[in-house]
């Protein structure tokens, strides 16, 4: 099979654990020379270790791939400089990003400030920081692919405000970007990875709970419950996605996982309700939407 990234440099966050680690694989299986980040934190983003990622590195090594090793924190903007650098000069210019770090923080309302910001800094924050650090280059060039995780929570469906705000705005934040370069050979594209990876093991026990208290839907649950397929059947797609095939896939977001692709509903108008010509039509009433609303806006 043809390498389809040789010489290509690509940085994967979170590539010691999962996901992130099944896609630096993959991608380094295809000849891309793979910068492997991971703070190597627990599933609750406690303490750091470098196991993870040189793990990843080391597999990478042993199948005849090039590949190293950044611990940054990719949650503030210089550890992700410096992971940026690593992969400057050890094999140059970034070409491919896949952001997958990731952990587990209490999201609801009751969460303190210093919460919200860790949260958003590593779900969102982290995604701005990366793109500011590599797509400008990577438009100069005529070419380049920057993916971001997202997931189900960006609709609100799972509950966890601040998670959902985070998730919502990588959508947004990707959607933007794909915008603003489509027309330098950049791509930017969305996935919620569909695996069962330890975060997805460390909160099964919340997520019974959530049931329990008629939070989430049986239909859900049963889904959780029966589980999605391994990290593996996600790097495929995302690899495809930093590939020469998909050079005109850009904006969008994709469910990866078990054997399945979903492509997701763009945001868009659905239906609206007029009242005459604004320059010089009354504006609405209260009355008039109490009718209006229901039966022109939600109605079929």
């Amino acid at each position: 099979m043809t390498e389809r990234l040789t010489g290509k440099t690509a940085l994967v966050t979170g590539g010691g654990n999962g996901v992130g680690k099944a896609v630096a694989l993959a991608l380094a299986a295809q000849g891309a020379r793979v910068v492997v980040n991971d703070l190597g934190t627990s599933e609750q983003a406690e303490g750091v270790s470098r196991g993870a990622a040189d793990i990843t590195v080391e597999e990478i090594h042993a199948a005849g791939g090039e590949a190293v090793a950044s611990y940054d924190s990719v949650a503030t903007a210089e550890g992700v400089q410096n992971a940026v650098a690593i992969a400057e000069s050890a094999f140059g210019p970034v070409d491919i990003v896949v952001a997958c770090a990731g952990a587990i923080f209490p999201g609801d309302l009751s969460a303190t400030d210093e919460t919200w910001h860790r949260f958003i800094d590593l779900f969102l924050s982290q995604k701005f920081f990366l793109a500011r650090a590599t797509v400008p280059g990577m438009a100069e060039r005529g070419w380049g692919r920057f993916i971001t995780v997202t997931s189900e929570g960006a609709r609100g469906t799972l509950g966890n405000p601040i998670f959902a705000a985070a998730m919502g705005g990588v959508i947004s934040l990707t959607k933007a970007i794909a915008n603003d370069y489509r027309a330098h050979g950049v791509t930017a594209n969305s996935f919620n990875p569909a695996a069962a990876t330890r975060l997805y093991h460390a909160t099964i026990a919340d997520w019974k709970v959530k049931h329990d208290a008629g939070e989430i839907t049986d239909e859900m649950w049963a889904a959780i419950e029966a589980g999605p397929g391994p990290a593996s059947y996600v790097a495929p797609m995302v690899t495809w996605l930093t590939t020469d095939a998909a050079a005109k896939t850009t904006g969008q977001v994709f469910t990866i996982g078990g054997g399945s692709v979903t492509r997701w509903s763009s945001f868009e108008q659905v239906r609206s309700i007029y009242k005459g010509d604004h320059r010089s039509t009354p504006e609405w009433s209260l009355d008039e939407l109490d009718q209006t609303v229901p039966t022109g806006l939600f109605e079929n």
